[in-house]
């Protein structure tokens, strides 16, 4: 099953679009007599249109096909209908989009090759549905970054144990039949921690993507605990996000390697007792009573209560208040 084709006199037709990409009807290809001349993009191998009994057009090889990718692999209709919203939502952000584009050298094939009008940028953006081990999804991005075509991978299934191996997000749709929107692979560092930025609508992703306002970054702090939010290793963030990261890290690296941080151990205060007696304790400066208070001892001098001489006498033998000091008679001199 595949999307694309090559028309021998009208070049490369792709079933997704109304006019095939060439200004033609799906009814010049579809049941037609003598069969139009279709072959495959890889070995010019025949091929036919169909269409499925959901009414999903592709294109068919003919019997004896040889050993090709596209009649190897095959592709589901799920991964073609999300192949198709990436291509849309490419274009919606003001990209050029290709479906299905191989490599000079037939080292890989693109679901989406989005590139810039004016060809300074190209990104393939993979549909990935079946499983795939966090080994072959690095080095079939490797593959593609040494012919200078960056990569971001997609999935609309819950939980895809790659993500995060390699750029790549995970989209769902917020309602049934709404458009798909960022569910995980988005985050933003906030002076701390990352967390994550949901509900961003696919074509804004990838017009942040496309034009550096969302990069693939390795994460060096921590998550945010959220509901179900992974630590991913890789994620698209903004450029800011980074430097804010990295100057975090510098800071708190800087006072871990300060001179002599730590190489004191840590005194233990224990609070001194003193015993004071005759014109030094009424040195000492005197709280102020409230009247009615009943709380604790206050402290006198710094000292913890209890510590040191008893200035607040707990009882009278002269007839006064408990808690009152007497008064000192002083003579005055004559004059």
């Amino acid at each position: 099953m595949s999307f694309r084709a090559v028309h021998a006199n009208w070049g490369t037709v792709f079933v997704h679009m109304p006019d095939l990409g060439c200004g033609q009807a799906w009814e010049a290809v579809w049941r037609v007599k003598p069969p139009p001349p279709i072959s495959c993009a890889q070995y010019r191998h025949p091929m036919y249109a169909k269409t499925s009994r959901a009414g999903m057009r592709f294109f068919a090889h003919a019997p004896h096909a040889p050993d090709c990718e596209i009649a190897r692999e095959g592709e589901s209709e799920a991964h073609h209908l999300l192949t198709l919203e990436l291509a849309w939502a490419a274009r919606d952000a003001g990209a050029h989009a290709e479906l299905e584009v191989r490599a000079p050298d037939g080292s890989w094939r693109a679901d989406v090759l989005a590139s810039a009008p004016d060809g300074s940028w190209r990104i393939a953006l993979e549909a990935q549905l079946s499983p795939i081990t966090d080994t072959d999804i690095t080095a079939r991005t490797e593959r593609m970054r040494q012919h200078g075509v960056a990569a971001c991978w997609f999935s609309d299934r819950p939980g895809p144990p790659w993500l995060g191996a390699a750029p790549s997000v995970r989209v769902a749709r917020e309602q049934d039949g709404g458009p798909l929107a960022v569910a995980e692979g988005l985050v933003r560092f906030d002076g701390r921690s990352w967390r994550m930025v949901r509900a961003a609508a696919l074509p804004d992703l990838l017009r942040w993507v496309f034009y550096g306002q969302a990069v693939p970054h390795s994460v060096k702090s921590s998550y945010a605990y959220e509901d179900g939010l992974r630590s991913l290793p890789v994620a698209w963030t903004h450029p800011r996000y980074i430097a804010a990261e990295e100057t975090r890290l510098r800071s708190a690296a800087a006072r871990t390697s300060c001179p002599g941080a730590g190489s004191f151990p840590r005194l233990r205060t224990v609070p001194r007792r003193h015993t004071l007696s005759g014109p030094a304790a009424n040195r000492l400066p005197l709280p102020r009573l409230r009247r009615g208070d009943r709380g604790p001892r206050p402290q006198h001098g710094g000292l913890p209560a209890g510590a040191g001489p008893r200035l607040w006498p707990t009882g009278s033998s002269n007839g006064t208040r408990p808690g009152v000091r007497p008064c000192r008679t002083v003579p005055v001199p004559a004059r």
